[in-house]
C-alpha cells in the first residue's frame, strides 16, 4: 500500500521497555534493538491517530469520507442494503462492512447484542495522558503488583505521557465518564511506583478512557450482503498489541477475495477460511498473554520477574518472538480449498 515509510517516520520514540520494582529501579529491560531483531524489523509503535492520519491522506481525493455520520438502522436485502444515518438520512449500498471496532454497531444492528459475541477475560482497562514530569522520556515504564499493572509511555506529542491501567476485576465493568477517575483512586491505592502521583496529578476534568478487556468470537462474520472487519467480528484484546495489524490484513484478504469474484457471498466466505484460522490461533494466544500479564499472586509475579530477567537476551529472541510477533496472513494461510479450516 506504500504505506510504510509514511509509519516508520512517525513512529512514537522508543528506547526500551523497562521492568521496574517499587521503588522505581530496573528489574529487566528489553531494548529497541532487540525488540526490532525479534520482529525481523517489522515493528512500529505508532498512535492509532497516526495510523488514521496517513490511511486519510493516503485516501484523500480518491474515496469518499464522511466525519460525524453513523448508521441508526439496518435494512438488509437480496440486491443492496438500506442503511438509515443519524441525521435521518437513507442510502442503498451494494455492501456494507462493518469495522466498527469491539463494541461494533453493525454487528449489534445485523447479528444481534454484543453478551453473545463476547468473552470477558477479567480485565479492566483504563488511560489518560499526562505531561511527562517523572523521567519516563523515552522508556515504556511498566510496574506490578499482584492483580494490577500500571505501564507509562511516552506518546508522539513532546512531553506527553500516556498511563495504562491494567487490573483483575470480577466481571465487566462500564462505568460513567465521571466516575471513573474515582474507581481507578480506590483500585489503585497503596500501589507503588509513582502510581499515587500519576493519580493525583490528573486533571478532574481529564477524559478517562476505560473498558473491559473482551474477545469477540463468531461463528461467521458475514451475513447477507453485510460483513464484518477487524475488532467487530475477531478481537484479539488490545492486550495483544495486535489488533490494528490483524485489522488492516484482514481489509486487504477481503478486499482482494472482492476483486476475485463478482460473487460477494463467495468472497465473504474466501475471506472467513483466510482468516478464521489464524484468528483463533491468535485469540488463544492472547488469552494465555492475559492469564500471565498480571499474575495474580506474589509467587506468581516473583516468577514472572525472574523469568523477565533471563528472558530479555538475544540468546532468547524464538521465545520473546511468541508475543510480539505473527506471521504475514497473506503468507503463511493461502485461499484454502472445501471447508473452513
Amino acid at each position: 500500500m506504500s504505506l510504510i515509510d509514511h509509519l516508520r517516520s512517525r513512529q512514537i520514540p522508543y528506547e526500551a521497555l523497562v521492568y521496574v520494582n517499587k521503588a522505581g529501579k530496573p528489574i529487566a529491560r528489553l531494548d529497541a534493538a532487540l525488540l526490532c531483531a525479534i520482529s525481523d524489523g517489522k515493528y512500529m509503535g505508532l498512535m492509532h491517530s497516526t495510523l488514521e492520519e496517513v490511511l486519510y491522506e493516503a485516501l484523500e481525493g480518491s474515496v469518499e469520507v464522511r466525519f460525524g455520520r453513523w448508521i441508526k438502522r439496518i435494512e438488509p436485502g437480496p440486491d443492496a442494503v438500506i442503511a438509515t444515518f443519524n441525521d435521518g438520512t437513507t442510502e442503498s449500498f451494494d455492501l456494507l462492512i462493518g469495522a466498527d471496532g469491539v463494541h461494533s454497531a453493525t454487528r449489534a444492528l445485523v447479528f444481534g447484542p454484543e453478551e453473545q459475541f463476547s468473552r470477558y477475560l477479567g480485565y479492566t482497562i483504563a488511560c489518560y495522558p499526562l505531561a511527562d514530569r517523572y523521567g519516563i522520556g523515552r522508556t515504556y515504564k511498566l510496574y506490578n503488583e499482584p492483580g494490577r499493572q500500571i505501564l507509562a509511555y511516552g506518546t508522539d506529542a513532546e512531553g506527553e505521557l500516556l498511563i495504562l491501567f491494567l487490573y483483575q476485576s470480577a466481571k465487566p465493568e462500564h462505568l460513567p465518564r465521571e466516575q471513573r477517575l474515582a474507581h481507578l483512586r480506590e483500585v489503585f491505592a497503596g500501589m507503588g511506583w509513582l502510581t499515587q502521583r500519576f493519580l493525583s496529578d490528573v486533571s478532574p476534568e481529564t477524559s478517562v478512557f476505560m473498558d473491559a478487556v473482551i474477545q469477540i468470537q463468531m461463528p461467521t462474520w458475514h451475513q447477507g450482503r453485510v460483513a464484518l472487519l477487524g475488532d467487530a467480528c475477531d478481537c484479539l484484546t488490545l492486550i495483544s498489541g495486535q489488533g490494528a495489524s490483524l485489522a488492516m490484513g484482514g481489509a486487504y484478504l477481503l478486499a482482494r477475495a472482492l476483486h476475485e469474484t463478482a460473487d460477494c457471498q463467495q468472497a465473504f466466505h474466501c475471506y472467513e477460511q483466510r482468516m478464521f484460522a489464524p484468528v483463533q490461533m491468535l485469540q488463544k494466544s492472547a488469552r494465555g498473554s492475559a492469564r500471565s500479564l498480571v499474575p495474580a499472586s506474589s509467587l506468581g509475579l516473583f516468577v514472572q520477574q525472574l523469568l523477565m530477567r533471563v528472558l530479555v537476551r538475544p540468546m532468547f529472541r524464538r521465545l520473546l518472538r511468541r508475543p510480539f510477533g505473527a506471521q504475514s496472513l497473506s503468507l503463511a494461510y493461502p485461499p484454502a480449498e472445501g471447508g473452513r479450516p
